[in-house]
């Protein structure tokens, strides 16, 4: 395998297994999580906006399952911009 494959296989599963954990401040966990998008980005692979939201919908913790469903049900459309603002004012 090629650098460039294992280097982009390494980001994509670290980003489909990227878990929030409660004794870390969730700004920082944020910080962790764009990284993660934005280094796929940096080598054209491209994840949409909708499969951002869920994924970091999908890492966090138990406490917020009453938030995940709300975001998630009853809506047409989740973006990431708008579960990272909500997060944000929690």
């Amino acid at each position: 395998m090629t650098k460039f494959l294992v280097d982009r296989l390494y980001l994509k599963q670290s980003l489909y297994s990227f878990e929030m954990n409660e004794d870390k401040p969730m700004g920082e966990q944020l910080d962790q999580f764009n990284k993660l998008i934005l280094d796929l980005e940096n080598i054209d692979v491209t994840i949409d906006n909708e499969d951002q939201a869920l994924l970091l919908l999908c890492s966090l913790t138990r406490a917020f399952s009453y938030f995940k469903e709300t975001m998630l049900f009853g809506r047409d459309f989740v973006s990431i911009d708008e579960v990272q603002a909500t997060i944000n004012s929690k």
